[in-house]
């Protein structure tokens, strides 16, 4: 049996940790979808995945990635009562609920049909063993349990069966059944019950023998009194056992003869794509309780394409007729109902006089004349609900496919019919089509050309199809130019059509749509065509028009529902590329335009400065007047918003720097800079900051500059390009000196003192940080002053300096948390576990490293997790606690790795292997520490090249090799003299000594 959640599965494969591999995660993924909608703790997953004898690190891994599912798909894995896990799902989508539920409503079911139809629709849910691989007590118990549901539902199933008479059918399987289940009284029952309605009576009392004859030999026991009893009836030939009589025939509606039709339209015969949907909607088409399935989608997308295409593909299973009707829905001039009913009832053979005059006997008519028929209706293009109720049948075996622009949403709320929206082809799909109409060998030619052609006509397939028929008009022209002609945006609509036929046109499908709107509807088109973004919120919408959000999310309903627009899985807007050049045409003449995009500009800056007030505040921002507002709720909603947002707003600062309002491109990017850095997000904070020093440049804003090249400094420095780092820096300093803006030199000392200390030249940093300091005190600035004694104090620890660097710390902690801004406490509480473990004040490093941890839960702050994981690990090490060290490493690594941080992730590499030494794993270790040179010596981070040098000297030592390992303390040990490390020197010191001890150079020792 499979177990399907939509596309869960896949992300949720994708998402886990590397030390749960992708098997396992799937058997977890079961696990918790068996108990959907129901709390079930980390530990019951164990016992469930892993089994009596689970690994030792199974609770802790399984924890991980749990964490990390909650992250990915926050609205369905929540914390339960107890403590445990609840996977929210619709159990209607997972097949084991479907199963119960269906087996529940054919147990209540009065009808014997339909109790066979639900039945057979919940065991055709049944694909493959339960569990396949799953080897614990848990899933064998539960596979064991589904398996006798199975069996039970089967025998169910055939019992009523039996009832309407279907014993020939059933024979066959039956005596299969039988020969494998020699033990089973209930089937043995079905099967000599068959075998009399069949008139093989003494077949039927053979069949008791051999049963009783099994029974009897290998378990000692007689038959039950339900066999038994039916034997008997059998031998007396009881009339009760004799099947029911058939059903009388009903009298036709009608003395017409019944006329097969077969009205389809031409397939195409180039069809590309939509294998999955055709799969799907052919499953859903022909099921036993078949219901109208509406395709909806934008002008153009392919909905009657698809709808002939599936017609000819299911024609054999419709042998009462294939009946095809253009509704006209998009025209202006909708078929009537009653005129549509009358061309169906002639076509089925009924005499124009019998057929009635008002709609609704027209209607009672065609059911009538349908009821258990085998019949495929198409009714394309229809207008809304209203135009499509009369023209259903009333029984299951007439099969209705309707296609729509609008999404006619009203015939699922009154007939259950299943919403199918359709998109644009996917990027292989779109080629396929191409390479039907023009031929494979001259697409193959042109890969790029191709690909590139696809996305110029949005993938859309009416699109690909008029540019297409285009090209093979003009055999001469290579794919490559005509893609060139359509990217020429103000053009392309127009050339997206085939001359001398205005149906063949793009903007033709387009202006049926958009003719139709209402004023304010068709208004707010236009305007979303000067969003930016990729897609867009109800909210952006509304600050376009000038409207609120409520009514915004009207009229994007109505763009939705005339398929201009699409609704998102995560109830945004968006349309695709063609229709967006649609509507920016629309746009141009739209006297409004200009104030609708300042608006929208002028909204993001403000929504950016509530949501940034959630733990992404700078240091120090450029002056300007900043929003407050209660618009969001928490630092979860802030984030959720800035992420969903990130591009829209690197869009919205693009081409503000473009076309302006130029200040809003800076102020924008300005703000976001401790958003990105801490979230890591470089390409979209190098293009936002990039086009704001366009933007800043084109205005002559000094400050403004300033504080782009401030941003480029932060990001090149984390990126390790230290010249071009450098060159920021000192750029930004000179901006902010010329443009008399003193918080901002204050924050680039910092930086400074950063950049030092990321080269290991820690008096040098220290002397850049005590100015920051100083000047941060004088100005009053709790946000600089609290990052600036965090800095020093980090400063303090690599000089050695612990009881300075506890002192620094503990007053950034103070003073941050005063301010309010408790996700800065994050980074002093690690640094504080650092001085602590200096000073040997091993629990109370513990504590601040596991404060720090609960942080970065709570702020979402990944990056920083590393950090404090490899903290913990040092100090665990050194308390004697190895295992707990291990898991703490193991779990800093690959996070430090994720986020790109090469000084982060260094030490984990070094804390690691020091690890894996002590475990005796030295060629681990040793890879470990090669890596973690290279990476330093990249980067030029000479202390932790020294650290790097220590560990390389231990594992040397261990290895029997004291001539390497004292190289290596050699080099260690120059360069922490030179830059003043205390501690690595000692630690050099400590392996030379050794060194010296093992190879009995006393003058070595002596001199050490």
């Amino acid at each position: 049996m499979e177990f399907r959640l939509l596309g869960a599965v896949q992300a949720w494969t994708d998402a886990g940790p590397v030390e749960l591999g992708p098997a396992r995660q799937q058997t977890v993924l079961a696990a918790l979808l068996v108990d959907a909608n129901s709390a079930v703790s980390v530990e019951q997953l164990v016992d469930r995945v892993w089994g009596e004898r689970p690994p030792p690190r199974a609770t802790h891994t399984l924890y991980s990635y749990v964490s990390r599912l909650r992250r990915l798909l926050p609205d369905m894995i929540n914390r339960g009562p107890g403590g445990g896990y609840v996977l929210t799902a619709d159990a209607s989508r997972i097949d084991v609920h479907r199963f119960r539920r269906l087996l529940g409503q054919a147990g209540e079911a009065d009808d014997e049909a339909r109790a066979v139809a639900l039945f057979q629709e919940a065991l055709a849910l049944w694909r493959a063993e339960p569990f396949a691989g799953a080897d614990t007590p848990w899933f064998n118990a539960v596979r064991e349990t589904l398996r006798k549901e199975r069996w039970a539902a089967e025998l169910d199933c055939t019992e009523r069966r039996l009832r309407l008479g279907q014993h020939a059918e059933l024979l066959s399987a039956l005596a299969e059944r039988s020969a494998l289940h020699r033990l089973d009284e209930r089937l043995a029952a079905l099967y000599m019950l068959a075998l009399y309605r069949c008139g093989r009576q003494a077949d039927a009392l053979a069949h008791y023998r051999s049963v009783r004859g099994v029974l009897a030999g290998e378990l000692g026991i007689d038959p039950g009194q339900d066999l038994r009893r039916l034997h008997q009836a059998i031998l007396d030939g009881g009339a009760g056992l004799c099947a029911p009589a058939a059903p009388a025939a009903a009298p036709p509606p009608s003395a017409s003869a019944w006329v097969v039709q077969s009205q389809l339209p031409l397939a195409p015969p180039d069809f590309a794509g939509r294998d999955g949907l055709v799969d799907h909607l052919e499953e859903l088409l022909t099921s036993p309780a078949a219901v109208p399935v509406v395709v909806s989608g934008s002008p153009g997308v392919g909905k009657s394409a698809l709808a002939v295409h599936l017609g000819h593909r299911l024609r054999p299973v419709f042998p009462d007729g294939q009946w095809y009707v253009r509704l006209l829905g998009t025209t202006g001039r909708p078929r009537d109902p009653a005129e549509v009913l009358s061309g169906l009832l002639r076509a089925c053979g009924l005499d124009g006089d019998a057929i009635p005059e008002a709609l609704d006997d027209r209607a009672a008519a065609f059911r009538s004349r349908v009821a258990d028929r085998r019949v495929l209706l198409i009714l394309d293009d229809a207008a809304d609900a209203e135009q499509v109720r009369p023209l259903l049948p009333g029984t299951a075996g007439v099969s209705v496919l309707v296609t729509s622009r609008p999404d006619i949403r009203g015939l699922t709320a009154s007939h259950g019919a299943h919403p199918v929206p359709l998109t644009v082809l996917e990027q292989g799909e779109a080629h396929d089509l191409l390479a039907g109409v023009l031929g494979g060998q001259r697409v193959a030619a042109e890969p790029e050309a191709a690909a590139r052609l696809a996305e110029l006509c949005a993938r859309l397939p009416l699109a690909l199809r008029i540019a297409a028929a285009n090209l093979g008009a003009r055999p001469g022209t290579s794919l490559a130019a005509y893609a060139q002609e359509l990217t020429e945006g103000s053009r392309r609509l127009a050339r997206l059509s085939i001359a001398g036929d205005r149906q063949a046109a793009v903007r033709t499908a387009f202006d049926h749509s958009h003719a139709a709107l209402a004023q304010g509807t068709a208004r707010l088109f236009a305007l979303l065509g000067l969003h930016p973004g990729p897609d867009f919120t109800a909210e952006a919408a509304g600050a376009l028009a000038g409207v609120s959000e409520s009514e915004a999310e009207h009229l994007l309903d109505e763009l939705a529902t005339a398929g201009l627009v699409q609704r998102t899985a995560a109830d945004r807007f968006q349309f695709h590329d063609l229709l967006r050049l649609y509507a920016q045409e629309l746009a141009e003449a739209d006297p409004e335009r200009e104030s609708a995009w300042e608006r929208l500009c002028t909204w993001y800056l403000a929504t950016a400065d509530a949501a940034t007030a959630f733990g992404y505040v700078g240091s120090v921002q450029l002056p300007r007047p900043r929003t407050e507002s209660d618009r969001f709720a928490d630092r979860h909603q802030a984030l959720a918003w800035l992420e969903s947002e990130r591009a829209h707003l690197v869009a919205v600062i693009t081409h503000a720097a473009e076309s302006g309002p130029y200040p809003i491109a800076w102020q924008l990017a300005d703000q976001l800079r401790p958003y990105f850095y801490r979230r890591r997000h470089y390409p979209e904070w190098e293009a936002a900051m990039t086009a704001g020093l366009r933007a800043a440049r084109q205005q002559g804003d000094a400050a403004a500059e300033a504080a782009m090249h401030h941003g480029f400094f932060l990001m090149r420095q984390h990126a390790g390009r230290i010249q071009d780092a450098l060159e920021a820096v000192h750029l930004a300093r000179e901006g902010y000196r010329r443009a008399g803006f003193i918080p901002g030199e204050a924050a680039i000392l910092t930086n400074l003192a950063l950049h030092y200390g990321q080269r290991g030249q820690m008096r040098h940093a220290l002397g850049w940080q005590e100015q920051a300091i100083a000047l941060a005190r004088s100005l009053g600035r709790a946000n600089s002053l609290g990052r600036g004694l965090n800095m020093a104090g980090l400063i303090h620890t690599y000089l050695g300096e612990f009881d300075r660097a506890l002192a620094r710390t503990t007053e950034s902690l103070e003073i941050t948390r005063a301010a309010g801004q408790e996700s800065l406490l994050i980074s002093p509480h690690i640094n504080r576990a650092i001085a602590r473990y200096g000073l040997g004040q091993y629990e109370e490093g513990v504590a601040d490293a596991t404060e720090a941890l609960r942080l970065c839960e709570e702020h979402q702050q990944r990056h920083s997790e590393a950090g404090a994981n490899e903290v913990l690990a040092r100090i665990h090490r050194d308390t004697g606690r190895t295992e707990l060290a291990h898991t703490h490493a193991e779990l800093a690594l690959p996070i430090a790795r994720a986020t790109g941080d090469t000084s982060n992730l260094a030490d984990c590499l070094t804390t690691l292997a020091g690890l894996h030494r002590v475990r005796g794993r030295l060629d681990t270790a040793l890879a470990h520490l090669t890596e973690a040179l290279h990476l330093t010596r990249r980067c030029d981070a000479r202390h932790q090249q020294a650290e790097a040098h220590v560990g390389l000297a231990h594992v040397h030592e261990d290895l029997g090799e004291p001539a390497l390992a004292a190289e290596h303390a050699e080099r260690a040990l120059s360069i922490a003299r030179e830059l003043e490390l205390r501690p690595t020197e000692r630690r050099a010191l400590t392996v030379l000594g050794a060194v010296g001890w093992v190879t009995g150079d006393v003058q070595e020792r002596a001199r050490r």
